[in-house]
């Protein structure tokens, strides 16, 4: 399968493209600074390195075109608006549309509420405070899911708590869980998880949410 990863050079997307790579995937890594590309991959035959910016529509679609499937782990970072994931993430559906790319699987938050959520007062109470210092966020990130719910891609939304370092592993649960204030989950299993939602038709349409 081909593939390829927004955001490839951040602290989940290095970890998406390692995962991809290593499950013998054809990989593009769209960068805005090519340089940050993990020597380690640089010379791997199965990956190519796509040089552009997300809010840039005509990069995107070069990007996406001829690709099976789009990983998007966009996220704030040097240089980049507060909410790159959500504009780009707008750009990707639209390039996606137009170069008739079925599957997404987009990086998203657990601030971002989904209706089969079990109640959990930590999780109110953390994404009421969310709301008061990034509401346009939030906001954006659920309406990125319901354009997702009511278009015709393959899509899904992985959803984790806090995003801390550590190895990948086999001890991780996904679903509609009632998470903590302290529910963690690593990185790589992160990009494992999404990896795999790209390869399989389990959580196609649903936004589950991840942890350790």
């Amino acid at each position: 399968m081909e593939v390829v990863v927004f955001g490839a050079t951040g602290r989940v997307g290095r970890h998406v493209v390692d995962t991809a790579l290593l499950r013998e995937h054809e990989v593009r890594a769209f960068v805005r600074s090519p340089e940050k590309v993990d020597p380690i991959h640089r010379d791997n035959s199965h990956l190519s390195i796509v040089e552009g910016d997300a809010l840039d529509t005509d990069a995107v679609e070069r990007a996406v075109q001829g690709t099976d499937a789009v990983l998007s782990a966009l996220g704030p970072a040097d240089g980049s608006p507060i909410d790159v994931a959500i504009r780009g993430g707008e750009n990707i559906l639209a390039a996606m549309q137009a170069h008739d790319v079925p599957r997404v699987v987009i990086l998203g938050g657990r601030v971002i509420s989904h209706p089969k959520d079990p109640f959990s007062v930590s999780g109110r109470v953390l994404s009421f405070a969310v709301d008061l210092v990034a509401g346009d966020l939030t906001g954006g990130g659920e309406r990125l899911m319901r354009t997702l719910a009511a278009s015709d891609y393959e899509w899904v939304m992985v959803r984790p708590p806090w995003i801390r370092s550590g190895p990948r592993t086999r001890d991780y649960r996904t679903g509609y869980l009632r998470l903590t204030a302290l529910s963690t989950v690593s990185r790589a299993n992160v990009a494992a998880f999404m990896v795999r939602a790209a390869e399989t038709d389990r959580w196609v349409g649903e936004a589950p949410m991840i942890t350790n």
